[in-house]
């Protein structure tokens, strides 16, 4: 598993969720995405690997919202405005959809069942989001 780097931003995202520890969930779905793509070292370097850590930090954080205000458009529209911005950097909409699929994956028996289980249906939600972009926006 990776260490991960602890920046500025990713302590100032684990106070804002408060007493939620996502770092397991997060150390493994990032190693597991380096491990299976490893033209992401090679392509964005220790910097994309302090983003993505930050990425999934962020990820977890408007799960953690949506959960508060029990409102799963809150994370789809955060899906939807992150798959924008990753896009325009050069990530595919493919990339997020494997990312949210790899913290489906990696969470179960690691939060309060009930805070998981609507984890999962905000990332269910978010995946069809991502699903229905690229088939309406992407060339075939």
């Amino acid at each position: 598993m990776t260490d991960l780097i602890l920046t500025p931003t990713v302590q100032k995202i684990k106070a804002d969720i408060g007493d939620l520890d996502v770092t397991p969930i997060v150390n493994k779905v990032v190693s597991t995405m380096y491990r299976d793509f490893p033209y992401l070292e090679e392509r964005f370097g220790a910097k994309g690997k302090e983003r993505t850590i930050e990425d999934n930090f962020y990820h977890f954080l408007y799960l953690h919202t949506a959960y508060k205000l029990k409102d799963t458009q809150t994370f789809v529209e955060y899906t939807l405005w992150l798959n924008s911005v990753l896009v325009s950097r050069g990530l595919k909409t493919d990339m997020i959809i494997y990312n949210f699929e790899k913290i489906q994956e990696s969470m179960p028996g690691l939060l309060d069942r009930e805070v998981e289980e609507s984890f999962l249906t905000y990332l269910n939600e978010g995946i069809l989001a991502l699903k229905e972009y690229k088939h309406h926006n992407e060339i075939k």
